[in-house]
């Protein structure tokens, strides 16, 4: 019986259905001999030579992506979002007020998981840090507090409009502490009956302006369409168990802990209640414990060193659950497995020495193979759209992994194309490519049909082939193992397999296309060819023409023996004419001027400083009017 017990346990692949050379060379995974070289696997689809691989992962399309959930949304039913290790969440704006105050407040819920301190955010797409004083510190969101509320320089300087809290729940108690503030000054809206039990949530406090300054702040893309930042936050989410940790108790999820492990996130949603749902009983931990280890050792990149295979997931509520399961398979190129007494656990892509062998002599009752026409294939390479934390979490497609069965220099390659979204490294998503480069652009395939001893196969990814000289070595199976309907033969697909798969070789890792995410950042060009002059007891400044269509000039002075360094030194504003900026008639005197440009964000250039003296008979009378005598 225990024969027959392992003889029906199933593999389910996922990362391997990436096995073609293009159209017309798909491998079927329920026929034998010529039919594997024929149409599918599995539900992967072909058309005019292009894989639609969102077809194959996420059947009609319609739920988000992974990185959608990082957009902050208000709609009336704003979608529900499971998070495990590190993640940038946006998330479902539920409630906004003004106080009495003018303060306006809003609720966004972030997810359905428990967030994990430190975490950080981000304000629209601008990463963003709070002062102990609990106000954005970044000079974008901040106002100088001299008389014109002009934006800051620098970061931390004058004044703060922007507080945020965050709060989630605990293994404990489901219930996420209250935000003091926001109860203080809407306790008669948001109610004690607010609870948002089972979510993390963040609260941001806009605090009022008068309304002559109000578009200084309030110029970003928030969900209410009135010029308020929408909120995003990065950390670590959820806690997952590791059977490798002494400390932690199956079954006892307060003593589980945060992870990036592939792995233990593939098991963490295997077994969550909404998830898959599965009893962790069902998983075979101390195989789990293996495969963790294999995704924790340490890969040296041009970059320096990463973990081989780590995840962080976003997965909506609409989506289907063994969907989003295989986008966490594809994150570590595992294949899913389940034992002879039926429990699961992934094998992640790593290479090792084959223990099952088929020989022509024994085994292999027929062989079909295919080839590409002309030493030719449908594609020369794969790119992997993954998320880049440099790029502030955004999906970006990896550097091109060049195939060397078929790249050639000397003509247009074209490539396959997929997402990987639960990858937020540059080396694992190029790691990723070669592994389904090497599967989907192979130098042969072959579908041997095989006696019943097959069957042993179905617990394997890698097995020895002893066919002829043309057929022999170590293969991948690229297929789920299939009996015929009488029972007698087995038959799978497979391609050739290295122990470098999984590697890469010395010059196959490229930079990444986008190194950072501060692409964003305005640089405004110095002001060159002004004239500073005084005629007649006023200062005049000749400027060039703006350097923008939006741009205006501005400009103010004040004696030189009157700067302080202080943001409430009297500066007196210029006139400004089109180019030309004109004071009032001043009293002899040093002066020094400043000057700038403001564009119609209200940002600009640093102040360019210059002096004038002036030594003209005049009557100064202390008021804004000053005259000649």
């Amino acid at each position: 019986m225990a024969f027959v017990k392992k003889l029906v346990a199933l593999v389910a692949i996922a990362a391997l259905t990436y096995y073609t050379f293009g159209a017309g060379g798909l491998v079927a995974s329920g026929a034998l001999g010529s039919g594997f070289l024929g149409v599918a696997i599995g539900s992967v689809i072909v058309a005019a030579g292009t894989y639609i691989i969102q077809t194959a992962l996420v059947g009609s399309g319609r739920a988000p992506k992974m990185d959608a959930g990082k957009v902050t949304v208000r709609i009336p039913d704003p979608p529900r979002w499971l998070h495990c290790g590190r993640a940038r969440s946006g998330g479902g704006v539920v409630f906004g007020e003004f106080d009495g105050e003018g303060r306006f407040w809003y609720v966004v819920i972030h997810s359905d998981e428990i967030l994990h301190a430190p975490y950080s955010y981000f304000l629209d797409d601008e990463p963003v840090t709070l002062g102990s004083d609990g106000y954005v510190q970044q000079a974008a969101f901040r106002l100088k507090t001299n008389k014109d509320r002009d934006p800051a320089d620098f970061d931390g300087q004058g004044r703060g409009y922007i507080r945020i809290w965050t709060t989630t729940y605990s293994a404990t108690d489901p219930v996420p502490p209250r935000i003091a503030a926001l109860d203080a000054a809407l306790g008669t809206l948001w109610t004690p009956d607010h609870k948002l039990v089972g979510t993390t949530f963040s609260v941001v406090c806009l605090d009022a302006i008068p309304i002559e300054h109000r578009y200084k702040i309030y110029r970003w893309r928030g969900p209410f369409g009135m010029g308020e930042p929408a909120l995003s936050v990065v950390g670590d989410w959820s806690s997952a168990y590791d059977p490798r940790d002494p400390t932690q108790t199956l079954g006892n999820r307060s003593t589980y802990k945060p992870t990036r492990n592939a792995a233990l996130i593939w098991a963490w949603f295997r077994t969550h209640p909404f998830g898959r749902g599965k009893a962790e009983t069902s998983i075979n931990w101390d195989r789990i414990a293996e495969q963790a280890d294999i995704c924790d050792q340490d890969v040296e990149g041009i970059e320096g060193t990463q973990k081989r295979y780590e995840a962080g997931v976003a997965i909506v509520d609409s989506k289907r659950r063994a969907d989003a399961e295989r986008e966490i398979l594809l994150s570590c190129d595992g294949q899913l497995v389940f034992d002879e007494d039926g429990k699961s656990w992934v094998r992640v892509g790593h290479w090792y020495e084959p223990t099952l062998s088929f020989s022509r002599n024994r085994d292999i009752m027929a062989m079909s193979s295919v080839e590409p026409q002309d030493g030719e294939s449908e594609t020369q390479g794969v790119i992997v759209n993954y998320i880049e934390p440099d790029a502030n979490y955004t999906a970006q497609p990896s550097a091109a992994w060049l195939n060397p069965l078929y790249y050639d220099s000397l003509t247009t390659p074209k490539f396959l194309t997929v997402d990987v979204l639960a990858c937020a490294n540059h080396n694992q998503a190029m790691r990723l490519a070669k592994a389904i480069g090497m599967r989907s652009q192979p130098r042969h395939k072959i579908t041997p049909v095989v006696n019943l001893r097959g069957l042993q196969a179905r617990h394997e990814r890698i097995v020895t082939i002893n066919y002829d000289n043309t057929f022999a070595g170590d293969y991948e199976i690229a297929t789920p193992v299939e009996l015929d309907g009488a029972g007698i033969f087995t038959g799978f697909g497979a391609v050739p397999v290295t122990e470098n798969r999984w590697t890469l070789l010395p010059g196959e890792e490229q930079p990444k296309p986008v190194v950072d995410g501060s692409a964003g950042t305005v640089s405004f060009p110095a002001i060159t060819g002004e004239i500073v002059s005084v005629s007649e007891g006023t200062i005049k400044i000749e400027f060039p023409a703006p350097p923008r269509s939006d741009a205006t000039y501005v400009a103010e002075y004040i004696l030189t023996s009157d700067i302080t360094g202080d943001e409430n030194d009297p500066w007196r504003p210029m006139s400004i004419n089109i180019n030309t900026a004109v004071s009032v008639p001043v009293p002899n005197g040093e002066y020094t001027v400043r000057y700038r440009y403001v564009v119609g964000s209200g940002a600009g250039p640093a102040w360019e400083y210059s002096t004038a003296s002036v030594d003209t008979e005049i009557v100064y009378d202390g008021g804004d009017a000053e005259t000649e005598v």
